[in-house]
């Protein structure tokens, strides 16, 4: 969305229209004003504001001299840039006659007085922005995205109207970067015109809208789009475009928002049904990226299985990394793919050693760690920090706890970089965190047990806020297993049922049915095993 700001060069004027124009930019709008012009004024101006003022919504800067010159002339050449705006800006208020929103928007700072503001402004509503703490600036981008157009129904007269604003939809999804705040409003947007959209339209904006939607973390505006998008490709489309389409959007998004909720299972069959149509149309490289998110998939989902079940997804997880790593390879050699490979391997050693305490499995995934350090940049933001936070792991596993220390600190100063990154920032803070509690628990200090609670407690509150419902009930494990008198249980209670369950959501179901049988002392006939018997037969017949 493209915004142009009005304003006068007073004192007021000035500070306002520059913190309206940097917190704009901030969040994706695409802003006109005249402090962008080369420093000799082209001999264009009048038409540049005329097009300007009269082609995209206007925000206009209440100040004292904007107020004075606005559509008043006296003779003097003072503020003749306003003078000259304000009265192009009269004849586009004259002209509006649309039910919608009024593309003028007034804007003044919170100790301005309506009142003073002019008679052909005062009419409309005022928007209040606080320069120093950008207050109110949500809704001036609300009133914003209300003025852009509707879809326009498809039909022979509105044809060309349509076109043009379909494309206007995917240029501004193409433009505004991934964080800002009305990228999901755009997003919204484009889902309610996809039936309309021609193919072309629709293949252009995914890379897009995926960016959008993976930067909010939002599984539900993913799982829209990638039903509304297979929808709308043909099933069984003899064109490789179409299916390469379709293969994208089942282990780019559809698998990405089934990860998200930890339905493994149903990744699983989506990825392998992706890497099918990925190689009928001849798409290595897609074929290569579904291995290596099937290698993290079956990593995760022995960590969740029995002891038989978790050798045959061990073994199925190192070979799809192993497989990927070779295709990235053969495709770029030593690249960053093959970077990202070489740590998704060496992140399924070290699960290895923490299910089955093989030290071959620890040293494999050190030595696999280390290599992979020589191909992950820095720009591979999120590959680069899982991998230092790997690697912290791996040194606390291995009695090398100033290292650990080292480079858990360095991970959480580089992130402190990558704030405006969204969820994934989010996540690798949450990472970061629980490494730490490792660290803290592994030094055995006086307060151990109280520190490493903090941090888990600090991760906890990140994933809640991207909405990882299994990466929270994880960290609610830790925290019952730190501290078993807050889940209203003893310690032995919390060993038993670490036994029984893999699940930490299942372990906390089993929590909390045990603290109710203590306070209803339903098992005071029984044995504490016993009773675990019991709850656990019950749960096992409800999941």
């Amino acid at each position: 969305m493209r915004v142009f700001i009005s304003y006068a060069h007073d004192t007021q004027g000035r500070k306002v229209a520059q913190a309206l124009a940097d917190a704009l930019r901030k969040r994706g709008v695409d802003v006109l004003w005249d402090r962008d012009l080369p420093e000799g004024n082209p001999v264009s101006l009048p038409e540049w504001i005329v097009t300007s003022v009269t082609a995209y919504p206007v925000l206009c800067v209440l100040s004292p001299d904007y107020v004075l010159r606005f559509g008043a002339g006296d003779g003097t050449a003072a503020r003749k840039g306003t003078l000259f705006e304000s009265r192009v800006l009269q004849r586009r208020i004259y002209d509006h006659t649309d039910p919608g929103g009024c593309p003028v928007i007034p804007v003044a700072g919170l100790g301005f007085s309506a009142d003073l503001a002019p008679v052909v402004l005062k009419n409309l509503v005022i928007s209040r922005f606080d320069a120093e703490t950008e207050d109110g600036l949500e809704q001036i981008v609300r009133r914003l995205l209300a003025l852009r157009p509707a879809p326009v129904p498809a039909g022979p007269i509105a044809a060309s109207v349509q076109v043009s604003g379909e494309m206007t939809l995917v240029q501004d999804l193409e433009a505004v970067a991934p964080t800002s705040a009305i990228g999901p409003a755009l997003v919204h947007d484009w889902l309610a015109a996809v039936p309309v959209l021609d193919r072309a339209a629709l293949l252009r904006a995914l890379p897009a809208v995926e960016r959008i939607i993976k930067a909010a973390g939002d599984t539900e505006a993913m799982r829209q789009m990638t039903d509304c998008c297979l929808r709308a490709l043909p099933d069984r489309s003899p064109a490789a475009g179409d299916r390469r389409a379709r293969a994208w959007l089942l282990i780019r998004c559809q698998a990405w928002h089934l990860h998200r909720r930890h339905e493994l299972a149903a990744a699983v069959s989506t990825v392998d049904e992706g890497i099918r149509l990925a190689k009928e149309c001849g798409d290595g490289g897609l074929v290569a990226s579904g291995k290596r998110l099937l290698a993290t998939l079956h990593c995760e989902l022995a960590e969740v299985s029995s002891p038989y079940a978790r050798r045959h997804h061990l073994a199925l997880a190192v070979e799809n990394a192993r497989a990927a790593s070779a295709m990235f390879d053969a495709l770029d050699p030593a690249g960053d793919e093959y970077g990202a490979c070489r740590n998704v391997l060496a992140g399924i050693w070290f699960t290895r050693y923490r299910l089955d305490r093989r030290r071959s499995a620890l040293k494999l995934a050190n030595k696999l760690a280390a290599q992979a350090v020589g191909y992950l940049p820095k720009d591979r933001a999120r590959e680069y920090h899982e991998l230092v936070i790997l690697r912290a792991r791996i040194c606390i596993a291995r009695g090398e706890l100033p290292r650990a220390r080292g480079l858990i600190d360095k991970a959480l100063a580089s992130l402190a970089d990558h704030a405006g990154d969204g969820a994934s920032y989010t996540e690798l803070l949450g990472a970061a965190h629980l490494a730490r509690a490792e660290l803290r628990l592994k030094e055995n200090g006086r307060d151990a047990l109280v520190n490493a609670a903090r941090e888990v407690s600090l991760a906890l509150g990140f994933f809640d806020e991207i909405s990882l419902p299994y990466a929270s009930a994880t960290c609610r494990w830790l925290l019952a297993k730190l501290v078993p008198e807050t889940a209203g249980v003893e310690r032995g209670d919390v060993r038993i049922c670490e036994r029984l369950f893999a699940d930490s959501r299942v372990r906390l179901l089993g929590l909390e049915e045990r603290s109710r049988r203590i306070g209803e002392c339903v098992g005071g006939r029984w044995t504490r095993r016993t009773e675990w018997k019991e709850i656990a037969r019950k749960l096992h017949s409800q999941v």
